[in-house]
């Protein structure tokens, strides 16, 4: 069966989707992406520089790149393209920004650009603040499809040429395309991709217990409940995140709407053609409740309440005590093991699929960053267009340790063994939808729905919860 990724339609009025300090998807997903000392060899990462050097791009003065689509004649000698993102240095991993410039290595070689990176806690507001003022970057790399086609249709976004429209459309796994067409026109380039239907689980505990990957919601239920009668803790979750508190329970109300009600029901929902206080959206609710909320799952009503608390990156560190068995949290949080963790099938943790029913199609939570243009200067297209490429995909891959949904990545380019796996578990998608919370209007989707869904897991009624929601949805 076909993979199809839709990103549901985002109403005229939706303001924006999300926050770059969240989930959301950029800033969390890029800047813990990737840590050498995680490594399924437990070896340092190639760089993007060692990356992009080796990389069938590369050419010399006079040459081309891209299959002839961008020449190497120093062209852009003396220019410079900025690119405003949510992904930027930290303590923890302070050489983000210089990786993602490093993938760009060939093409600044061959046409003499330089490339600078603006990286942001707060890409959200300045964006709006850039655009609006008159004083776009280059380039945006939008984590939310919703503030993207906020501006595009504010006029703030120039449309990709067609040839470059192409790309997004033939090189791009299905219905990437449509997160960021806006009244048919084609506004951006897809970066990196977050696959978010996962479980993290310790390989020697499942062992030892003679636990076997559940192949449906009825067993991951039942392998919970069995883990429990052992003895065990069979779930960990953080969901601190500082004001985008709440984005790791919103992934399982996603997650789990996909699973019960299928891709029709999730879009209405994220649309609001049902209403947020729906029966179908309180099954889910009930669902999900009976993980997050449950003190047997989580080691006790304490540490129920300590999910508001816990720092997300810090979610499933209990797996490599011992304290518990599985953690649902996408492939970003990769860069949160501890220098030292070996992620790999036989190593100390490793990952299975958030499993959809057997008899419905695999179903795939996606999220990811998306790389528009603030102007139609031909240096800004060519980094956009050099974005698309299968070459710049691979270096910031090997480098960043990211997934990319570009489909002509030789996956055998790829030197992680998790990387890989993480590749072909989102190319075995048959249904994709994008993450609901970055879709819905900026008002629920990073405010009322991360705040109500805090409070509901600490001790808060469903039906409260929904409703408060659904109060806060904009009347038009």
């Amino acid at each position: 069966m076909a993979l199809t990724v839709v990103a549901a339609a985002c109403g005229d009025d939706d303001d924006s989707a999300g926050s770059a300090t969240a989930d959301t998807s950029g800033a969390t997903a890029t800047t813990a992406a990737a840590a050498p000392a995680t490594t399924a060899a437990g070896a340092p990462a190639t760089t993007a520089a060692e990356a992009s050097g080796s990389a069938s791009a590369t050419g010399g003065a006079g040459d081309s790149i891209l299959d002839g689509a961008i020449s190497c004649d120093q062209q852009y000698a003396g220019k410079t393209v900025e690119i405003l993102s949510p992904a930027r240095n930290n303590e923890n991993d302070p050489t983000v920004e210089q990786d993602y410039i490093d993938a760009y290595q060939p093409l600044m070689d061959c046409t003499g650009l330089e490339i600078t990176w603006s990286g942001t806690d707060q890409f959200e507001t300045e964006v709006n603040v850039r655009l609006e003022g008159g004083n776009a970057p280059d380039v945006m790399d939008f984590p939310q499809p919703g503030l993207l086609a906020a501006n595009a249709k504010a006029g703030h976004l120039t449309p990709l040429p067609d040839d470059v429209a192409a790309t997004v459309k033939n090189d791009f796994i299905a219905g990437w395309d449509t997160f960021s067409t806006v009244d048919g026109q084609i506004y951006g380039m897809p970066g990196r991709s977050n696959v978010k239907s996962m479980v993290w689980y310790s390989p020697s505990m499942f062992a030892d217990g003679g636990y076997e990957i559940p192949q449906s919601l009825d067993e991951l239920k039942t392998l919970s409940d069995q883990i429990v009668t052992d003895g065990g803790t069979p779930w960990c979750i953080g969901a601190e995140s500082g004001v985008a508190t709440g984005w790791v329970l919103t992934d399982w109300m996603e997650d789990f709407m996909l699973r019960i009600q299928g891709e029709d029901v999730y879009d209405q929902w994220v649309n609001h053609e049902i209403p947020f206080n729906d029966p179908k959206v309180k099954e889910v609710a009930d669902a999900v409740a009976a993980y997050v909320k449950n003190p047997d799952y989580l080691g006790g009503e304490n540490m129920v309440k300590a999910i508001a608390t816990t720092k997300f990156q810090d979610g499933g560190l209990p797996i490599l005590t011992g304290d518990c068995y599985m953690h649902r949290q996408a492939n970003f949080f990769n860069g949160s093991w501890p220098e030292g963790t070996t992620v790999a099938p036989d190593g100390d943790v490793w990952f299975f699929y958030l499993p959809s029913n057997p008899d419905g199609p695999k179903y795939m939570l996606t999220a990811g960053d998306i790389y528009t243009a603030g102007n139609d200067k031909p240096e800004t297209m060519d980094v956009i267009r050099y974005t698309g490429s299968p070459e710049y995909s691979v270096a910031v891959s090997n480098s960043r340790l990211e997934p990319s949904p570009n489909k002509l990545v030789d996956t055998s380019a790829i030197t992680d063994e998790y990387l890989k796996a993480i590749t072909d578990l989102q190319n075995s998608a048959e249904v994709a939808r994008f993450d609901a919370s970055d879709l819905m209007p900026g008002a629920v989707g990073s405010g009322t729905l991360w705040t109500e869904i805090t409070a509901w897991v600490v001790g808060g009624d469903t039906q409260t919860f929904l409703d408060n929601v659904e109060a806060s949805w904009p009347k038009s």
